[in-house]
C-alpha cells in the first residue's frame, strides 16, 4: 500500500510540475528532479517505518543478552505482520526465562538452607561428642569434612549468583575488604597487609559477598599449596579500580599469564576455588593474572574495574 501510494504521488507531482512549466526539454528534466525528490522523501518515510520496529527488537535482544530479563519489546498497536509476531515471541521467551530464573533462585536459597542446617547440627553434635570424652582425632576429621562441605556449598552458591547475574553492588573500601579477608582466614594482618597509600581509603564498586569469597579462595589456595601467605597487597591504579595481590612462599606456578588460574591439588584434582575467582573477576570487568616471583613463590593478582551499572 505504501509503495503504491508513493508511486502515485510521485507521478502526480511530476505531471503537475510538467504542466506548470511547459513541455520543453529543460522543463521535463525539472519535472523528473521534482518527482525524484518526492520519491526520495516518501521512500525515507517508508524505510523508517520498517526499520523502527527492527531497532526495537535489537534493543530488547541486547538487554536480554546482558541479563536484564525484564526487558520487553514495545510496538505500536498498528504494527502488524511478521515483525509483530517476532516481537510477541521474544516477549514470551523473555517472560518464560525470567520466571525460570526466579524459580531457580528460590530453589537455590531453599536448598542452601536445607543443606547448611544439618551441617550446623552436625557441628554441635561433634562438640557434644568431644565434651563426653570421645576420640578427639576422629572428631577432628569429621569436623574437617563438615567444613569442606560447608565451603563447597558456599562456592556453589557464589557460582550460581554469577550465573544469574545476581550481583549486589555497593561502594566498598579495598583496605577494609582485605583486612576482613585476612581476619576470616586466620592470617595475622601485621607484616602481611601492604596497602598503598598506607592507611588510606580506596573506594570501588563491588559485590562484598562475592569478593570476600574470591579473596578467601586465594588465601586458602596460598595456605594449602603455597606454604602460606607472605603478602596481601592492595593498591588503586586509577579511579574506580582496585588491585589485590596475594603472594605465597611456595614453588610458584609452572606457567604465568592470565587465568587459567588452576593449581593442581596434592591428589591431582583441579580445585573449584580459583576458577570461581576468575568468574568473580569477570563479573567485575576485571581479570586474574598469575606469575612466579623472581625471589620465589607465586603471585596471584586480582584486578577489578567498575562494573556496568545496569544489572538485574
Amino acid at each position: 500500500m505504501w509503495f503504491g501510494l508513493s508511486i502515485f504521488v510521485t507521478v502526480t507531482v511530476a505531471n503537475l510540475v510538467h504542466g506548470m512549466v511547459g513541455r520543453g526539454r529543460g522543463h521535463g528534466l525539472l519535472a523528473m528532479l521534482a518527482a525524484g525528490f518526492v520519491l526520495w522523501l516518501i521512500s525515507g518515510k517508508i524505510a523508517f517505518r520498517i526499520a523502527r520496529p527492527l531497532h526495537e527488537l535489537l534493543r530488547v535482544t541486547e538487554e536480554i543478552g546482558a541479563g536484564r530479563l525484564s526487558a520487553r519489546a514495545q510496538l505500536r498497536p498498528w504494527n502488524m505482520g511478521e515483525i509483530a509476531y517476532i516481537a510477541s515471541a521474544i516477549n514470551d521467551m523473555a517472560a518464560r526465562i525470567e520466571k525460570q530464573v526466579g524459580d531457580q533462585r528460590e530453589l537455590l536459597a531453599g536448598v542452601s538452607h536445607e543443606i547448611r542446617t544439618p551441617l550446623a547440627r552436625i557441628r554441635v553434635l561433634l562438640e557434644l561428642g568431644r565434651s563426653r570424652g570421645g576420640d578427639p582425632k576422629t572428631f577432628d576429621e569429621l569436623e574437617r569434612e563438615v567444613l569442606e562441605i560447608d565451603a563447597l556449598v558456599g562456592q556453589l552458591l557464589a557460582s550460581a549468583r554469577l550465573d544469574f547475574a545476581d550481583l549486589s553492588l555497593r561502594t566498598l573500601d579495598a583496605v577494609d575488604v582485605a583486612q576482613r579477608a585476612l581476619e576470616r582466614a586466620g592470617v595475622p594482618e601485621a607484616g602481611v597487609l601492604d596497602a598503598a597509600p598506607a592507611g588510606g581509603v580506596m573506594s570501588f564498586e563491588g559485590d562484598a559477598t562475592l569478593l570476600a569469597r574470591a579473596l578467601a579462595n586465594l588465601l586458602e589456595n596460598a595456605r594449602r599449596h603455597g606454604g602460606g601467605v607472605t603478602r596481601l597487597g592492595v593498591r588503586a591504579p586509577r579511579a574506580g579500580a582496585v588491585v589485590f595481590e596475594i603472594e605465597d612462599a611456595g614453588p610458584g606456578f609452572p606457567a604465568a599469564g592470565e587465568a587459567g588460574v588452576r593449581r593442581d591439588r596434592a591428589d591431582g584434582s583441579l580445585g573449584l576455588g580459583l576458577v570461581l575467582v576468575r568468574r568473580i573477576a569477570d563479573a567485575h570487568h576485571g581479570r586474574v593474572v598469575i606469575s612466579t616471583r623472581a625471589a620465589g613463590g607465586a603471585r596471584v593478582t586480582l584486578e577489578l574495574e567498575r562494573p556496568a551499572p545496569a544489572r538485574q
